[in-house]
């Protein structure tokens, strides 16, 4: 019972640090559309953010923070993202300090929608494929090992004594 519960414990510490480590790619917090129109957004000051946009439809957008009336400065994107949504593919474009969360966006209508969400890390994103292999592989090997001990004892069928017996004494406290 306590191995088994070990195990299945192992299972679903694995599959939460999985969806953990995926929500970069999967938390979107705004979706801007293409109308050339402003937008109100408010996001998340926990860490940079990135703009997505569809592969084939780049957006044309300008952020400026509201708190500043600055425009927010971008950083390259090191390395390839694509994550699938609802509308399609989306494919990491810039980087950006999110400044006071307050933002105005603005997409003109030449190009296509985009989509702002956290920025993905690669070292909690490799940190966390790690864990979430090694968490629930070494949850999993005590449980199995608590499984199997307890499977011989029992196939043992190792004598118990009843709680009440005392040894060297029969139950009926006469001795020898």
């Amino acid at each position: 019972m306590l191995g088994g519960g070990i195990v299945l414990a192992g299972l679903a510490i694995g599959i939460g640090m999985f969806v953990w480590t995926l929500r970069g790619f999967l938390e979107t917090d705004a979706t801007i559309p293409a109308d050339g129109r402003q937008h109100a957004v408010s996001i998340g000051t926990d860490g940079d953010r990135m703009l997505w946009v569809h592969e084939y439809d780049a957006a044309d957008c300008s952020i400026v923070d509201a708190a500043t009336g600055r425009e927010v400065s971008y950083s390259p994107v090191t390395g390839s993202f694509t994550k699938s949504a609802g509308s399609g593919e989306w494919v990491g474009d810039r980087r950006f300090d999110p400044g006071s969360g307050d933002l105005r966006v603005i997409c003109a209508p030449t190009g296509g929608p985009a989509q702002i969400g956290p920025a993905p890390e690669i070292g909690s994103f490799i940190g966390g494929i790690l864990a979430t292999i090694l968490a629930p592989l070494l949850l999993g090997a005590v449980g199995l090992v608590v499984l199997i001990v307890t499977g011989v004892r029992f196939a043992n069928g190792a004598p118990r004594r009843p709680r009440n017996v005392v040894r060297g004494r029969r139950p009926d406290n006469r001795s020898g």
